[in-house]
């Protein structure tokens, strides 16, 4: 247990730490993060990885796999469905067939085990897919595709992947087996998961505490994946829906406090999670590498070779094959060059490696499972080679002249649209409180309408054609102006001796006012 305890604490803080520096310098973490638990795994002192790898699996996987679905979006997903269930349903089959018998082919691995294999690689990862397709400025809408099947082939290629060794462990199953698993996985992960975010979403709405509300999201992801798994459902499929379902609750039945919290919680358990995820990537592999002689090396460099070059060809292919069965009317350049971005974006990332412990030790007769060190090392490597890949995304989009679009105006127009939603609602209030018979203060009402429409007015005002950053510019001065508030809430404290109980309900108030202008600037630019 101690042994347990040390390995997470030291490893924590040397996967948050270079997450870090990363992260202030503007790089991805993926790749640095794993070097350091390569690193790590190489020196004689130091954590070693856990003896029980599937504690990982259960504690980092199904958590983070909650995290990234949160932090998406149903009604995105849902516009962009037909591509984005192609890929993630139809691409992962494929992916996975053509994995399993390139390595039959290559190999004296079973087909069950290749199958796995195939299984685990062929879901794209969402963190590493989001983060590359930011970088590269590329167009919303392929973002969203991109984001939405990174999400949802998660939850195909682990169910994919829980029949294959079902076969792999059992030695020999018939078609009949197959399909039971296989639809047991799904329909059970799915049951759970709705199950399950339903619940959470109705505590979150009704409690009036936030706090304890939002707590329990933290446990969930294990509950519900432990709780899918005991009734032979997917538990990774049980997180992905529970987590949709409670995202999208999120937007209109749960309380704004509760909300701002829950996004703020997920987003540093997330980040600690990929940072976790991804050291223990590069302990696994230092360790695995390890185990293995020097024809097993060889086993494992063959299989690196010939599965990252299907990994990609398949997809090019099967993107390029979908787009000419779509029909002539949508292949034209500008969707062609955006296929090819997508053919691209490929990266695999920690749920790949977590999701490589989930092969088992031995099989149904007690004997070990061969081939299994051999596997995880291939994965682990692929892993490394798609993250390197993924960065020629960005000059590629470019070469391509594929970019976003400027949202400044969207966003000038969305805004406008709130502003005069919030003076209809205080005409009304007005209104109301005239026929009550107790008329709402003339100065106090004048003082509210007169902040909005001059709210009103400055986003109707167009910035001149020799200023087009005067959006940023604005956002700028009243960032400014509440930096100036914040400067000044401490110096009362200091100076009058304000207790914090006074002075920490003003911060965060600006806290919030500050972090909204912030997301404006973001999206505009």
């Amino acid at each position: 247990m101690s042994d347990t305890l040390s390995w997470f604490a030291v490893s924590t803080v040397l996967a948050i730490g270079v997450a870090l520096v990363t992260r202030q310098r503007g790089w991805g973490m993926a790749l640095p993060v794993i070097a350091a638990g390569a690193v790590t795994g190489l020196l004689p002192f130091g954590p070693d990885a856990p003896l029980n790898p599937e504690v990982a699996l259960v504690t980092v996987l199904a958590p983070l796999v909650f995290g990234e679905a949160l932090g998406s979006s149903y009604l995105d997903i849902r516009r962009v469905r037909r591509p984005v269930l192609i890929l993630a349903i139809g691409l992962v089959i494929a992916t996975t067939a053509a994995i399993g018998f390139a390595v039959v082919a290559v190999s004296a691995i079973p087909l069950a085990l290749a199958l796995a294999l195939g299984a685990i690689l062929a879901p794209t990862d969402a963190v590493a897919v989001s983060a590359v397709a930011r970088r590269a400025s590329l167009p919303r809408r392929l973002v969203s595709v991109l984001e939405g099947e990174s999400l949802v082939n998660d939850g195909t290629g682990l169910t994919v992947l829980r029949v294959a060794l079902v076969a792999a462990v059992a030695g020999s199953v018939t078609l009949m087996d197959v399909s039971i698993t296989f639809v047991l996985a799904v329909v059970g992960g799915i049951v759970v998961g709705l199950i399950g975010g339903w619940g959470m979403s109705w505590v979150t709405a009704k409690s009036t505490d936030a706090v304890a509300a939002n707590s329990l999201t933290l446990i969930a992801p294990i509950v519900l994946y432990l709780a899918a798994e005991q009734i032979e459902g997917s538990g990774i499929l049980a997180v992905v829906v529970a987590a949709l379902y409670l995202a999208h609750a999120q937007t209109s039945e749960v309380k704004s406090a509760a909300r701002l919290q829950s996004a703020a919680l997920w987003r540093h358990v997330t980040f600690a999670l990929q940072a976790m995820a991804f050291f223990l990537v590069g302990m696994e592999l230092v360790d695995t590498l390890f185990m293995l002689d020097r024809d097993e090396i060889a086993l494992v460099g063959m299989l690196v070779v010939v599965v990252t070059v299907v990994l990609i060809l398949t997809r090019i292919v099967f993107i390029y094959v979908t787009i000419r069965l779509e029909g002539v009317r949508r292949r034209e350049p500008q969707n062609m060059r955006l296929a090819m971005l997508a053919a691209w974006a490929g990266a695999r990332g920690p749920v790949s490696g977590m999701a490589a412990f989930s092969i088992p030790l031995v099989i149904a007769d007690g004997s070990t499972l061969p081939y299994r060190e051999e596997l995880l090392a291939t994965t682990f490597v692929v892993i490394l080679i798609t993250l390197l890949l993924s960065q020629t995304l960005a000059p590629l989009a470019r070469r391509l002249g594929v970019q976003s679009a400027d949202e400044t105006e969207q966003l000038r127009r969305i805004d406008a649209a709130l502003a005069r939603a919030a003076l209809r609602r205080l005409d009304e209030v007005e209104e109301e409180a005239a026929v009550r018979g107790r008329p709402i203060p003339a100065d106090v009402a004048a003082l509210v309408r007169n902040s909005i429409e001059q709210r009103l007015r400055s986003l109707q005002e167009q910035p001149d054609a020799d200023e087009p950053d005067g959006l940023v510019t604005q956002l700028e001065l009243r960032r400014l102006m509440i930096r100036a508030e914040q400067e000044e809430i401490l110096r009362i404290r200091d100076e009058e001796g304000l207790p914090d109980s006074i002075v920490r309900p003003i911060q965060r108030a600006l806290d919030v006012r500050l972090l909204g202008l912030g997301r404006m600037a973001d999206g505009g630019q």
